[in-house]
């Protein structure tokens, strides 16, 4: 590490020397402007140029494995900051076009520009100043209180009609998950991230812990519609899982709460009530007579821990 004494000229102008081994390095010369990011904890981030600019384009081979190129689009989508991403190859089907062209759709701010035999053109619109972290997990919280109250209305209503459209929910929490993912990695990396994400990189770090625990549960909402749409449960078992429904919603969304706050006293309550929970669905388990009610319990568990685990981050936040 290098240390650097202030220097002062004039009356108020405070000067610091950059280390020449870095200057040379980033191509600096009189007149370079540098961008100065102030931190929380009092530390200063000072950015070159180059750092400032996105990437212009990414070309990879296509190995002629549909899931391994979505895989490595996603993690480009997430880790890189590419304007444009080239896939080359040979024998470039409809197939792959088509799968693509859907993969795009599911990551905000892609989208196919250019389809043929020998190349895809994916061309990357996102705008980071216009997404937080907060504002994402904000979003996600949302749409899972949605899935909540519809699976309660359908507990409640013996309804099985809306378990479609609570799966197909569950997608636009992957979407949103992944787009937070990808700020998250552009704070750690110190690429460019929206001037408006107010969290430190603490509470950032904590926040896309947080994104990761709503992520699965909208895959447990999602997969209990999906039991629930073919499957007949007794009227008193029904009933329980309603109320359980309606106690793990409050749970989820008080669990945000405490994170938002960083509330211990909040947070330690709320492990106690998933505590209380756990013992309601063991209950409900007794009286289960087939595999798929099983799941939806099992599922049910899932929830309550990840709610748990959420509550738990706001513990460790009220510490800093």
């Amino acid at each position: 590490m290098d240390t650097r004494k202030v220097q002062i000229t004039g009356k108020s102008t405070y000067i610091v020397t950059l280390p020449k081994k870095w200057a040379s390095k980033e191509k600096l010369k009189s007149g370079s402007p540098l961008s100065i990011i102030y931190n929380d904890d009092g530390s200063l981030i000072i950015k070159p140029p180059r750092v400032e600019k996105g990437r212009d384009i990414r070309k990879i081979k296509d190995n002629k494995n549909l899931e391994h190129l979505k895989r490595d689009i996603i993690g480009l989508y997430i880790v890189g900051d590419y304007k444009s991403i080239e896939v080359h190859g040979e024998h470039l089907s409809g197939e792959f076009g088509n799968e693509i062209k859907n993969l795009c759709n599911r990551l905000v701010g892609l989208e196919l520009a250019e389809s043929s035999n020998k190349l895809l053109v994916i061309q990357n619109y996102l705008d980071i100043d216009e997404f937080t972290i907060e504002k994402g997990i904000k979003r996600m919280s949302s749409i899972i209180y949605l899935m909540f109250e519809e699976m309660y209305d359908a507990f409640e209503n013996n309804d099985r009609s809306v378990c479609k459209d609570i799966i197909k929910r569950d997608d636009d929490i992957d979407r949103l998950f992944i787009l937070v993912s990808k700020q998250f990695v552009s704070r750690l990396s110190l690429r460019k991230f929206s001037k408006n994400d107010s969290l430190s990189l603490i509470e950032a770090f904590y926040y896309r812990l947080a994104g990761n625990d709503i992520e699965r549960i909208g895959d447990h909402i999602s997969k209990i519609a999906l039991h629930y749409e073919h499957t007949e449960i007794m009227p008193d078992v029904l009933s329980q899982l309603q109320e359980i429904c309606m106690d793990l919603q409050n749970l989820f969304m008080d669990s945000l709460e405490s994170l938002r706050r960083s509330d211990n006293l909040l947070a330690n309550q709320l492990l106690e009530r998933g505590e209380e929970i756990n013992g309601r669905l063991a209950i409900v388990a007794q009286s289960a007579d087939n595999a798929s009610i099983n799941m939806i319990i099992d599922s049910f568990g899932r929830i309550r821990d990840y709610a748990s685990n959420i509550a738990e981050y706001s513990i460790d936040l009220s510490q800093l």
